[in-house]
């Protein structure tokens, strides 16, 4: 067994060698973390929850107490031993494979917290495995050619830190991580084992030591855990920072000071309160810790909340210097995590199930159902939530709004498809955030929980044309959508809406001033599936332009938005043409109006009817302006003094002007 670890150990190296390392090792100095070069590392990245330690939800597994050893022995009773570890090989994986991690280093982010069970080091007191090596070898290696750190978190300890299903305690069972010298030991033996296996790897940021602890009265119990953790990891490893949680689920520090590490961090997990609801944690956290002890502080985990509180609480946690991991990376169509991916028909006969809601498949059922979920975790496979990856890295997320689809005029743009950013940047609504998670007073924040992870509140749909609308909307709420065109054209825009009653009023607006409506939203109850088509008006798009709709009035479903090309040789156009300075001595300014995006030709005669300059272009809608430098467009000659015409001419008008050229 040792043999093989060193033989895996070289390949690693021998992987690594393929390119240059760029990572140092982390350490602490003073309340910053720092590289080998003292230069300042904010770890901010993603907990890789649900791949090695399990929570029933990620799955929409809702049996009961769904920690990692009841779901296992669930598949375990329906596929057997040999069919279960055939489906996690895979489900392992294809969660977190390179593509993963080079979307994390792309989009700037460096850390990945590993959730850890103990039991793939350690399946017994005082007996170690290589099995979690051997799961984490890749990772290893992905963290070193992308440059990001991983932070190793003991998840599940021997006995359990706590009673909540996460850390796979039993059923209506105790922490007895606390109550037991044995399990206690246990942990900090089985530290050692990863710490020696690590101890010369920098791309491992630090050692989470035990994720969540939560037992009343066991401040004293809890800082003589941390420190055999320590003095077993010290034993073996000097380089590697240790971080210590507090209790009652990472929050309560007490008992904890003063720092009994010279290269120790204090970390903390927020997910309560809203994005201007910081002052507690600042005092408590910030004060209390990082500046009266001098120590780093890191947020192991945030998060199952929307994209506008991930930036209003990312950008509290940068401001005070404050490294942080969004819970969660992966989960089965949810739509606070990074990457989604879809419930398939033979999984979802599982969950029915495993709900109640269904009858037991057979072996060959229940492994297709398994496999295919398997499968569809895939990075190809995955939805990729890109409101979140903008609200934590992109620092315009609170100011400027982007495409979501890079939609190209004309066609169907579903009206889910809104731009990203923050709310009253790309959308506005009511309700943004929950502030109250874990309260009787929490609100979902998407009412319809599907599709994207806004204020904006998105439902499945029946009938119509797609599958999501948006629907709950309420009087002056907004979407903003980013439409390009290859070229100026004109179009009309028409809505697929759905509605209850005749109150409904939409009014939309153009960056360039254009305005449609208010249209009213008439009763479409009991035509066919109850949405209907409805024509907003004619608008020009240059090749990028922005549309906002908005709610005068609410209480409508809106599904899509259909951009048709508009033929305007019908509609006379007033060019409004101005040439100046008229006469002339120098450059003729050439300016027009147009009432719509139009193929635009403008020519300049002498008397006897030659040509001596023409430009075809596509005018815009509204004001255009051209320079004539006095030069034939043929020959690029001055050309002499004297009386011409200007001739202007689209699809449906023309105009002519006299010109006098005097030297």
């Amino acid at each position: 067994m040792v043999f093989n670890t060193v033989i895996k150990k070289i390949i690693l190296f021998l992987l690594l060698t393929n390119y240059i390392l760029a990572i140092d090792f982390l350490k602490t100095s003073g309340d910053t973390i720092v590289n080998e070069n003292n230069e300042k590392i904010m770890l901010q990245g993603f907990g890789l929850g649900g791949w090695l330690v399990l929570e029933g939800y990620m799955w929409n597994c809702y049996i009961e107490h769904a920690s990692t050893s009841r779901m296992e022995a669930a598949i375990e009773y329906l596929v057997g031993e040999d069919k279960k570890r055939e489906f996690f090989d895979l489900y392992r994986k294809n969660y977190i494979t390179e593509k993963d991690v080079k979307y994390i280093s792309d989009n700037n982010f460096n850390a990945l917290r590993v959730p850890l069970h103990y039991r793939d080091f350690s399946p017994n007191f005082m007996e170690f495995s290589t099995e979690g090596f051997e799961l984490l070898d890749s990772l290893v290696a992905w963290g070193n050619r992308y440059n990001v750190y991983l932070i190793l978190d003991m998840h599940a300890a021997p006995g359990a830190q706590n009673t909540s299903d996460f850390s796979d305690s039993e059923l209506n069972g105790d922490s007895e991580l606390f109550t037991s010298y044995t399990n206690q030991r246990w942990l900090a033996s089985t530290w050692k084992h990863i710490a020696n296996y690590y101890k010369s790897e920098p791309v491992i940021a630090g050692y989470d030591l035990l994720n969540e602890p939560a037992r009343p009265g066991v401040a004293t119990t809890l800082r003589n855990i941390y420190e055999q953790c320590i003095d077993s990891i010290r034993a073996v490893d000097q380089n590697h920072m240790v971080i210590i949680e507090g209790n009652w689920y990472g929050n309560d520090h007490t008992g904890l000071f003063p720092p009994f590490d010279p290269n120790i961090v204090y970390s903390f997990h927020h997910y309560v309160g809203g994005i201007n609801d910081t002052m507690t944690m600042y005092n408590q956290y910030r004060n209390d810790i990082a500046l009266q002890y001098n120590v780093p502080l890191w947020v192991g985990e945030f998060g199952e909340n929307s994209n506008v509180w991930a930036n209003g609480i990312k950008e509290f946690f940068n401001r005070n210097n404050i490294g942080w991991s969004w819970w969660n990376f992966k989960s089965v169509e949810r739509i606070s995590s990074l990457f989604s991916y879809k419930i398939t028909d033979e999984y979802q006969n599982l969950i029915n199930y495993w709900g109640g809601n269904g009858i037991k498949p057979d072996t060959a059922e229940a492994f297709a159902g398994l496999i295919s979920m398997a499968r569809s975790l895939h990075f190809d496979s995955c939805k990729v939530n890109i409101g979140l990856t903008r609200a934590l890295s992109d620092t315009s997320f609170s100011s400027k709004s982007e495409s979501f689809s890079n939609f190209i005029a004309p066609g169907l743009l579903p009206a889910v498809n809104y731009d990203t950013g923050n709310n009253y940047v790309a959308y506005f609504d009511n309700q943004s955030e929950d502030p109250n998670k874990f309260s009787p007073d929490t609100k979902s924040w998407n009412n319809g929980w599907s599709y994207r992870n806004d204020g904006v509140d998105i439902g499945f749909s029946s009938g119509g044309t797609g599958d999501y609308h948006i629907g709950w909307i309420e009087d002056g709420e907004w979407i903003k959508y980013s439409i390009r065109s290859e070229k100026p054209d004109n179009y009309k825009i028409f809505l697929e809406i759905s509605s209850y009653d005749n109150n409904g009023m939409i009014l939309a607006t153009t960056e360039v001033g254009d305005t449609l409506g208010p249209i009213n939203i008439p009763n479409s109850i009991g035509l066919g599936d109850g949405w209907r088509i409805i024509n907003l008006g004619n608008i020009s798009i240059q090749e990028k332009s922005t549309l906002k709709i908005k709610a005068i009035s609410g209480g409508f479903d809106f599904k899509n938005i259909i951009f048709n090309k508009m033929d305007i040789s019908s509609f006379p156009t007033n060019f409004n043409l101005i040439c100046y300075p008229n006469p002339l001595n120098a450059d003729l300014n050439i300016q027009w109006e147009s009432s719509f995006a139009s193929e635009t030709q403008i020519t300049i005669f002498n008397l006897i009817g030659n040509k001596v300059f023409e430009k075809n272009l596509t005018a815009t809608k509204g004001l255009n302006k051209l320079n004539w430098g006095l030069k034939s467009s043929q020959d690029y000659k001055n050309i002499p003094s004297g009386i011409f015409l200007l001739k202007i001419k689209n699809t449906n008008s023309e105009l002519i002007k006299k010109i006098t050229y005097l030297k």
